[in-house]
């Protein structure tokens, strides 16, 4: 039977729990930071839950280079094995919920960095992304090139991912993708 999810922006009461999830699953930072972030109007930040239990998380703010463009700066979905919440197509229902909200307020497109990670680009590419760029950083994660695909596809996209890891000894090379609504 399919997982009852509900999908809503967080709210000030979710705030807690939110960080938490974020700071497990995703990027790590001051509290102060996160609220910052989340606060302003032009920010879409959206909660899962099954019941009571928080189960996955989106958000992203306007892109700096692009009026039109959202970039989405992270999503998950709770791992804990007993809940069953994973491969249950949670993060497709948060993806869905982030488009049509970045469509409502005017953005053309989405863009996003994936981590390097077959499983995460997979996903990516099944909710309609398309690969753009691949990106070698250092293990400071500083930017070491920095490669348009264009229209060659996800396929020369991995051959390419793997010259730039043995190229620069690269600590990860990560695809961007981007998605016109």
């Amino acid at each position: 039977m399919p997982l009852s999810i509900t999908i809503r922006p967080v709210q000030a009461a979710d705030h807690t729990d939110v960080y938490a999830f974020q700071q497990e699953y995703l990027d790590s930072e001051p509290y102060e930071a996160f609220i910052q972030r989340i606060e302003p109007p032009s920010a879409l930040y959206f909660a899962a839950y099954q019941g009571h239990q928080l189960a996955g998380i989106i958000y992203g703010d306007p892109s700096r280079n692009n009026e039109h463009e959202y970039v989405l700066q992270g999503v998950a979905v709770n791992l804990d094995t007993t809940l069953g919440l994973a491969r249950q197509g949670i993060g497709s229902q948060l993806m869905q919920t982030f488009e049509a909200a970045a469509r409502q307020v005017g953005a053309h497109s989405i863009g996003v960095g994936s981590a390097d990670d077959l499983k995460v680009e997979l996903f990516y590419l099944r909710n309609g992304y398309e690969p753009i760029e691949l990106v070698a950083k250092d293990a400071n994660y500083r930017e070491l090139e920095r490669v348009s695909i264009h229209d060659d596809g996800y396929g020369a996209g991995k051959q390419l991912q793997e010259e730039l890891r043995t190229k620069h000894a690269a600590h990860e090379v990560i695809f961007i993708f981007a998605k016109i609504l």
